[in-house]
């Protein structure tokens, strides 16, 4: 006599499997969010970095000068030709960012030979992170350092 059997799972089984997955999903999305708000930092980071070697490329390119200014009141910064008054670009960045001027005055110009009119330096500030940003005099250099 053969016995019929049933292999499926019962449904107490299932929960439990349910259970532990939504517990080990709880327990990772604080540290998901974490790794965004990091990747978020370094995006803009980078893309500030890019920009700026971009308004540097394009006065040595074009034989013009170029002016960046950054503004204190909003979160963004703006890319401008000097002599037409074009704007190059314009970027606005998350809104839990500031800049604040530290020694260096607005605009910053990038001469037509890449290098930069005066020296000084800025900070990008958020709650919890702070970054400043160099402009050395020769050659129109810049670094970002983390405070």
């Amino acid at each position: 006599m053969k016995v019929a059997r049933n292999d499926g799972f019962t449904f107490i089984e299932m929960l439990l499997v349910l259970t532990a997955i939504t517990v080990l999903m709880a327990v990772s999305f604080p540290s998901l969010n974490s790794v965004a708000k990091q990747k978020t930092e370094m995006y803009i980071i980078t893309q500030l970095r890019n920009d700026l070697l971009y308004a540097q490329q394009y006065a040595m390119t074009h034989k013009t000068s170029v002016a960046v200014t950054f503004s204190e009141n909003h979160p963004e910064y703006r890319i401008t030709e000097i002599t037409s008054e074009k704007t190059i670009l314009k970027r606005s960045i998350s809104s839990e960012w500031k800049f604040q001027l530290t020694t260096l005055t607005m605009p910053l110009i990038f001469l037509e030979n890449g290098n930069i009119n005066k020296a000084g330096s800025l900070l990008l500030k958020r709650k919890d992170r702070t970054y400043k940003i160099v402009f050395l005099l020769g050659k129109g250099r810049f670094y970002v350092q983390k405070l």
